[in-house]
Order: C-alpha cells, then sequence, then structure tokens
C-alpha cells in the first residue's frame, strides 16, 4: 500500500512529493513549521501516539506526572514559533537544590558559600591546592573528569558530588566520558570561575535587560502544550501522523519511499529527528556498538506527610542511589486531596530493574537521608528508551561517522538524538534547527 500524499484530481503535472519530516519532538516540530513556512508541503511522521519527543506526561487518576523537564522561558525561540503553546503555560517559581555527598540539601549545581566557604579556612586551603594541581594536571582536557579537575581541582569536583553525578547520568566514570560532552553539559563551570565573571563581581553594574518568566507546561500536561503546536502546523498545511513507527528508508528515483507501520509514503526529501541508530537502521546500515543511549525508568509517586526539603526539583549529587532528579508537580500545580505527588528519574545504566525494587531502594534512600518520611506510594511508571546518549571515549567520532554515511544516503539528521548530541533546552533545539535548516539545499543537500 502506498498512502496518498496529495488528493486526486486531473493533473499535466504531478504535485511535487512532499518533505518528510521524521519525529515529532522540539526540532522535528520546528523543522515542519520552517519548512510550512518556506512553502513545503510537508508530512510529520512520529512513532508514538502524541507528540513532544520525550518530553511526555502521564495522567494517572488525578495525577499528572511528566518524562522530561516542564521547566520553559517566556518568549524564548520555540515560543516565538509557536506563541500558542506559549499561552497555555502558567508561570511558577522554581527553586533547584541538591543532595550533597556531606548529606545537605544545597543550591544546583554548585554553590561556593556550601560548597567551599562554609567548610572553614583549612578546606579552603586544601581545595586551593588541588585547584592549583588541576590546572597543571588537567590543562590538556581529555575527559568530563579532566575538564571538571581543570577548573575545580579533584577535591571540590569528588566533594561537591559532581564527580558522582556524571557517572550516574552517563552511566561510566567522568574519565571514561568524552571531554566534548563536559564541554556542553558542564559549561557553567567555565563561566562561573572565569576572569569575566570574577571582574563582573567588582565593575560596576549597568542596567541589564530583565530576567524572562520562568514558565511550566500546563496543569493538563504536555500534550495540552503540544496541541497548541499541532493546530499552527496543521493550519499551515502540514499532515501529521501519529503511531507511524519506521521500518525503512529507501533511495528510490525522484526521492525516497518511507516504510512506516500502515504503508509507504513517497518523498522528495526525508529529515529525521528520531535516535541516530534508528534512522541508520531504517537505511540499511549498521551502527556500531558503542553509539549507546541509556534508558530512563521514571517512577511516579504519591506521598503523605512533610518531604523534607524545600525545593521543587531535587537531584542526587550523592556518591550512593541510582535516582537523579525527582521533580514535586504538586508544588506546582497544587496538592491531591492532601497528598504531594512527585516524579523521581533513575537511568538503567545496569541493565533492566523491576520498578517496585528501584522505588524501595530510592525510599531508603530518602530516609536514610532524613527525608520523606511520611508514607509514600507508588502509583504507576515508564521506561523511555533512548533517554540520555552515553558519551564513551570514542563515541562521538563514531557518530559523526555514522551521520556522514546516513546522510550520504540523502537521509538529513537533526536534534538530540538525530545528531547524537547534548543539547540542554527547547530553546537551543531551535536555535540549532535554524542554523542546519539554513546551511541546507531546497533538494536537501547540506552545506557541512
Amino acid at each position: 500500500m502506498v498512502l496518498a500524499d496529495a488528493p486526486a484530481g486531473v493533473s499535466a503535472q504531478p504535485a511535487r512529493a512532499p518533505v518528510v519530516v521524521l519525529g515529532g519532538g522540539v526540532s522535528g516540530l520546528v523543522a515542519a513549521d520552517m519548512l510550512a513556512d518556506a512553502g513545503e508541503r510537508v508530512i510529520l511522521l512520529e512513532p508514538y501516539d502524541r507528540l513532544g519527543g520525550n518530553q511526555r506526561s502521564a495522567n494517572i487518576g488525578p495525577y499528572t506526572f511528566d518524562i522530561g523537564s516542564f521547566v520553559f522561558f517566556s518568549g524564548s525561540p520555540f515560543f516565538r514559533r509557536f506563541p500558542g503553546a506559549e499561552a497555555v503555560c502558567q508561570p511558577a517559581r522554581i527553586v533547584v537544590d541538591r543532595i550533597t555527598p556531606q548529606r545537605r540539601i544545597s543550591r544546583y549545581p554548585f554553590s561556593v558559600p556550601e560548597d567551599l566557604l562554609r567548610r572553614g579556612p583549612a578546606e579552603v586551603a586544601r581545595t586551593a591546592l588541588s585547584l592549583a594541581w588541576g590546572r597543571i594536571a588537567d590543562r590538556a582536557p581529555r575527559s568530563a573528569g579532566s575538564f571538571a579537575r581543570y577548573y575545580l581541582g579533584r577535591r571540590l569536583f569528588v566533594e561537591s558530588g559532581l564527580e558522582a553525578y556524571i557517572e550516574r547520568l552517563c552511566g561510566i566514570p567522568a574519565d571514561q566520558v568524552e571531554h566534548q560532552f563536559a564541554v556542553k553539559r558542564m559549561n557553567w563551570i567555565a563561566r562561573a570561575l572565569s576572569l569575566d565573571t570574577a571582574a563582573g563581581l567588582v565593575r560596576p553594574k549597568r542596567d541589564a535587560a530583565p530576567a524572562p518568566t520562568v514558565l511550566v507546561r500546563p496543569r493538563q500536561g504536555f500534550t495540552h502544550l503540544y496541541d497548541q503546536v499541532a493546530a499552527q502546523l496543521r493550519a499551515k498545511g502540514v499532515s501529521i501522523r501519529l503511531g507511524a513507527s519506521l521500518t525503512k528508508i529507501e533511495r528510490v528515483a525522484g526521492g525516497f519511499e518511507v516504510s512506516i507501520k500502515g504503508g509507504v509514503v513517497k518523498a522528495a526529501r526525508v529529515i529525521s529527528s528520531l535516535p541516530l541508530t534508528l534512522t541508520a537502521q531504517a537505511c540499511g546500515l549498521t551502527p556500531p556498538p558503542i553509539i549507546q543511549s541509556l534508558p530512563l525508568l521514571s517512577l511516579y509517586v504519591a506521598y503523605e506527610g512533610d518531604l523534607g526539603f524545600p525545593s521543587e526539583v531535587l537531584y542526587n549529587f550523592s556518591p550512593t542511589g541510582s535516582w537523579k532528579r525527582l521533580t514535586v508537580h504538586s508544588r506546582v500545580y497544587g496538592k491531591v486531596d492532601g497528598r504531594e505527588y512527585l516524579s523521581v528519574e533513575a537511568p538503567l545504566a545496569r541493565g533492566p530493574s523491576a520498578p517496585a525494587d528501584e522505588f524501595a531502594a530510592f525510599l531508603a534512600f530518602m530516609r536514610e537521608h532524613g527525608l520523606m518520611t511520611g508514607k509514600a506510594t507508588l502509583v504507576g511508571h515508564d521506561r523511555t528508551d533512548f533517554a540520555y546518549p552515553t558519551y564513551a571515549h570514542g563515541s562521538m567520532a563514531a557518530s559523526e561517522a555514522l551521520i556522514d554515511a546516513v546522510e550520504a544516503t540523502g537521509v538529513e539528521m537533526l536534534g538530540r538524538q538525530g545528531r547524537f548530541d547534548y543539547i540542554p533546552t527547547s530553546s537551543r533545539a531551535t536555535e540549532l534547527v535554524a542554523e542546519r535548516l539554513g546551511r541546507t539545499g531546497r533538494e536537501g543537500a547540506a552545506v557541512r
């Protein structure tokens, strides 16, 4: 079966085949909108039954939980492109903290008073010596570990909990993680400790632009936000097909045939924001084993009692425990029947794990730290594949080679998943799509 791409009719010349965009996450949605604005006929194919990619909500009884960050900023590039989505978001105050190796609640990702000054002159001196040695021993960054030691020194790197957090996030020790990942993920270290920042502390301050308002997804969940995006795309003529699992991409005369669940779509151009390995396999390529992404287990918890910490978001920088972040939705949207409710994220670095076991381990960790001593109930869970690209040494070079091989077939790759890239925000994802499509010709020949 070949899916019709245009209404039947009598025409001397057939309509030009559409551009197919694979993936309905932020990058795919932005690409579809830009292409529609450029006059292209666009078909967006999304394997899930809803838009948003890995940014999604789960409605369980009276609770709405999230996978992925639910925080945005007013006037961001994504919202400038999709103003209807911004209109349904709500302002919020979000405090982000972390549990340190010393079992304290401290500001995320780093606090000079908490992590250094309050620990006394002797600790400051030891940290200064460690930093001085780091500037000598790690002046040629080779890994995320050496990058952090150069800017923080080994002592502060370990004592702040950053070393433990990197291993939990990536599933491998920091010294096995590519240096390029640190440049993207931990550039706040370089900014915080740069000479320009230090000079700014004593330099007279000029009038600064007002900070953007912090926004969160609507109370109904991410589906309501992405419904606004879908409405805008459809108004521009974009065809959106959900549940369209990709199986094969073939180059044929005049373009491509994209095989999906339910049929085949003919395309003049194919742009993929799906995971790089999935797209490569659809093109008949074999991804090297070093290109890996960690799956993520999300636990959905209802809670009665005092949580024991004040923040809306809490990260685990302790050397123990497999969970990495929790989000207290009830502190943003209000309690349900007097109960708090929160999402807890645990990267499955050690392989599959039973949700009940992860929940028991999480609860034991919290109570050991004097937190969440009331009644906690696991009300649901989700598993997200391709949640976090792992950046073991050699993986970035391998991913770049695989991207080249995929794009040699004519398929273009975009986004965090498509380019095996760490992209921290929807704003940055939007900017990167605009840059890449701006360097791409009408026939899809990317300028590299």
